[in-house]
C-alpha cells in the first residue's frame, strides 16, 4: 500500500478512536425538563441513547475499510470496461480523450497527495472540540461537555459516513480515472508478460517498486467515480462552516464582530475544499461528475450530520432536556370513542 493511503487509513483509525475512546458510564436522566433552548445543567451529557451514534459511526468505518480492500467488477457502471485479459483494449484511440491523461505519483506529483487529507481529519477535529469547548471550560459555563461531545460525535459521523459512501459507490461503478491507459502503460510495459500492450518506444517507470504495490495502484485506476477528496474535502468544510456558523453567525450568542469572523472562517474553509476538488480534475484523477458528486456526498451527509444535533439557534437538541436522549416514556390510553385507543410519547 502506498505511503499515504497507509497514513490516512492510520489518521482516519486514530480519528474514530481519539473521538469515541473516552465515554464515561451513563448519566443518570434528569426529571426536570430544561426550558425549550437552554443548555441542560449538570453531567447529563452522555446516555445510553448515544450509543447509536457510536455503532452508525463503528458500522460505516467497517464499510469503509471492508469495501476498500475489494477490486471493483470489470464491468464499469460508467464509462468503458477493463479486462484484465486484454489490457491492450483499454489503449484505443478511441478512449484518449477520457482515460489518456498523464499518471502522477500519489506521493509526490498530486497537487493534494491523499496524505494531506487524512491529516485535514484530526486537524479539524481539534480545532472543532477546541472551539466549542474552550470559552465554555475558561468561562465553566454549564452544558460545555454535551456540546463537544455532540460536536465531536456529528463530526464523526460525519466523516465516517461519507468515507463509507464514497467507498461504496467507487466499487459499485467502478469507473476508470482520467490517467488509466498511462496506468496500464506504466504497469505491463515494465512487466515480463506484457499481454498484448503495445510498449515501443514507451520508457515510463513503474507505477510502484514493489510488484504488489503496482498492482494496487493500477487496481485503485478502477475507483474514479466518486472522487474521494472532494467529498471528504466538503465534509470537513462543509461540518466545521456549520459548527462555526452556529457558534458565531446565526447561534444565540452571535454578535456582529463574531458573524463577521465566522463568515470569514467559512468562506476560507469552503474555499479550501473548492481548490482541493479541483485540484483532481487538473491533475487528471478525475472527471468532472466524480468531484461534482463527491462534494454532493460530503456535503449532504456534513449537514445530515449537524442538523441531527443542532438547532438553528446553534444549541444542542439533546441538551434541551437534561440527559434525555431519545424516548423516554409510551403511554397508551382510552381513546376519544370506545374503538380507539391514544398514543402518547415523551422524549
Amino acid at each position: 500500500m502506498p505511503a499515504a493511503r497507509r497514513l490516512e487509513h492510520g489518521w482516519v483509525l486514530w480519528t474514530l478512536g481519539a473521538l469515541l475512546a473516552a465515554a464515561p458510564a451513563p448519566a443518570q436522566a434528569a426529571a426536570d425538563p430544561v426550558a425549550p433552548g437552554a443548555v441542560a445543567q449538570g453531567d447529563g451529557w452522555w446516555t445510553k441513547g448515544d450509543l447509536i451514534d457510536y455503532g452508525i459511526i463503528a458500522a460505516a468505518a467497517g464499510v469503509y475499510f471492508g469495501v476498500h480492500a475489494l477490486a471493483p467488477p470489470e464491468v464499469s457502471g460508467i464509462g468503458p470496461d477493463f479486462d484484465p485479459n486484454k489490457p491492450s483494449a483499454i489503449l484505443a484511440a478511441t478512449y484518449s480523450d477520457r482515460l489518456g491523461r498523464r499518471h502522477l505519483d500519489e506521493d509526490t506529483g498530486e497537487t493534494v497527495p491523499t496524505a494531506r487529507v487524512g491529516v485535514a481529519i484530526p486537524v479539524v477535529a481539534a480545532w472543532l472540540v477546541l472551539q466549542e469547548g474552550l470559552p465554555g471550560w475558561i468561562g465553566g459555563k454549564p452544558g460545555t461537555a454535551r456540546r463537544v461531545h455532540d460536536t465531536a460525535v456529528g463530526f464523526t459521523e460525519a466523516v465516517a459516513l461519507t468515507l463509507a459512501g464514497t467507498e461504496a459507490l467507487k466499487y459499485g461503478f467502478g469507473r476508470l480515472r482520467p490517467d488509466f491507459q498511462d496506468r496500464v502503460r506504466r504497469h505491463y510495459c515494465n512487466l515480463d508478460d506484457k499481454q498484448g500492450v503495445d510498449c515501443a518506444g514507451f520508457a515510463g517507470a513503474p507505477l510502484a517498486d514493489e510488484a504488489k504495490d503496482a498492482d494496487k495502484v493500477l487496481a485503485d485506476g478502477r475507483r474514479s467515480f466518486p472522487s474521494g477528496h472532494a467529498s471528504t474535502s466538503f465534509a470537513l468544510a462543509t461540518y466545521a462552516s456549520l459548527v462555526t456558523g452556529g457558534h458565531f453567525v446565526w447561534g444565540e450568542s452571535a454578535t456582529p464582530t463574531s458573524r463577521a469572523v465566522g463568515v470569514l472562517l467559512q468562506t476560507t474553509v469552503m474555499a479550501t475544499a473548492v481548490f482541493v476538488a479541483g485540484s483532481r480534475i487538473d491533475d487528471g484523477r478525475h472527471h468532472a461528475s466524480d468531484v461534482l458528486t463527491g462534494a454532493a456526498v460530503g456535503f449532504g451527509l456534513a449537514n445530515l450530520a449537524y442538523w441531527r444535533r443542532f438547532g438553528v439557534d446553534g444549541q444542542p437538541l439533546r441538551a434541551r432536556q437534561a440527559g434525555a436522549v431519545g424516548l423516554r416514556d409510551i403511554e397508551v390510553a382510552p381513546g376519544p370513542s370506545p374503538l380507539g385507543v391514544s398514543l402518547g410519547l415523551r422524549w
